[in-house]
């Protein structure tokens, strides 16, 4: 990982596309032992606001990925030592039908969970969460918990006719069997783009949502450790799923729907940290739209930096070494925690 720094030293999928942070490219997963992997889904459906603009967004994180090594001075230790990552590459997906590409994205992901590996997939927009999350609920027995940051709820039946849109995963997912909707949390909804149907369907279904100004007035640890104890109640596994469009815009500009009033970088980095703090059973991010970025590339610079805590975190936690990060560094009177942990708030 040494060369990570130096792009023309690593390898390409394709054309100028590099596996993601240079971990090595496997295309077949019968010939490798992972830990994890890396799958890129570069499936955009049917849009409210800048159709197609997601399809880009695995090319150009893997390339900002580049920026990142496998040792992190936040955490002080090299993730290799714990855990072996591959990037399988992309889905070939069939533009314009989302039953095919998402039976595509399951049958991938199978082969990943019959393996043992934790599957990390960059979307693509937020509707290939739900083939992901079903793939990852039907891989075990055990009841699977949800946390999304998120700004919008999806719970539409239906957008265009069709009952597989952006519009409508988390309604599809609180359908699957083995995922209980009480253990669904969302953090950092907001905005008039929501629906009015959505908030009396998300409290009829029973689930959790953190809205900004909860997570403003309690603060993203403390949301972040509530969400995970009510996802992972009763020893439910986790899975994580990442909006960009969570984040504000001012730290996140492209995505399809960008909404002021956000969280900001350092939120989102701590509330991923904290809500996969003791591992998890699948993860993703959508909704990065690269073609709506800025001229640095600030949204897939995050994007790529959240998949790599994700990363962090799943070593930590076989290396018995969950919320290294809060004290890798730390220096004087360590007594006391960080002023926004809000350590005194309770269920």
């Amino acid at each position: 990982m040494s060369e990570a720094l130096s792009p023309a030293g690593v390898p390409r999928i394709f054309g100028d596309v590099p596996p993601f942070m240079a971990f090595p490219h496997v295309q077949n997963l019968a010939s490798v032992s992972a830990d994890a992997v890396i799958v890129g889904m570069p499936y955009d459906g049917i849009a409210t606001f800048r159709g197609g603009a997601t399809r880009r967004a695995p090319q150009e994180i893997r390339k900002f990925s580049l920026l990142y090594g496998s040792y992190s001075f936040d955490w002080d230790f090299d993730l290799q030592s714990h855990i072996a990552v591959v990037d399988n590459g992309d889905i070939d997906v069939v533009p314009g039908d989302n039953e095919t590409s998402y039976a595509r994205l399951r049958a991938r992901l199978d082969q990943m969970l019959s393996a043992k590996a934790v599957p990390l997939t960059i979307g693509g927009d937020h509707g290939i969460s739900y083939p992901a999350v079903s793939a990852v609920a039907a891989a075990s027995a055990a009841s699977l918990g949800l946390i999304v940051f998120d700004t919008h709820l999806d719970l539409s039946e239906s957008f265009g006719g069709d009952r597989l849109t952006r519009a409508s995963p988390l309604l599809r997912i609180a359908e699957l069997d083995g995922v209980d909707p009480q253990r669904i949390v969302v953090i950092g909804a907001r905005g008039p783009r929501n629906l009015p149907e959505w908030t009396p369907l998300y409290r009829k279904l029973g689930i959790t949502v953190f809205s900004m100004e909860e997570v403003e007035r309690l603060g993203i640890d403390a949301v972040a450790e509530r969400a995970r104890r009510i996802a992972c109640a009763d020893g439910a596994r986790l899975y994580l799923s990442v909006d960009i469009d969570g984040v504000d815009p001012a730290f996140a500009p492209g995505t399809n729907s960008p909404e002021p009033g956000g969280l900001t970088s350092r939120e989102i980095i701590r509330g991923v940290r904290i809500a996969a703090r003791d591992g998890f059973a699948g993860f993703d991010l959508v909704e990065v739209a690269p073609d709506f970025d800025n001229s640095s590339g600030t949204t897939s610079v995050l994007a790529g930096r959240l998949l790599a805590e994700a990363l962090f975190c799943l070593a930590a936690c076989k290396g018995g070494m969950q919320d290294a990060w809060r004290h890798a560094h730390r220096t004087g009177d360590d007594s006391q925690p960080a002023s926004n942990n809000h350590e005194g708030s309770k269920d």
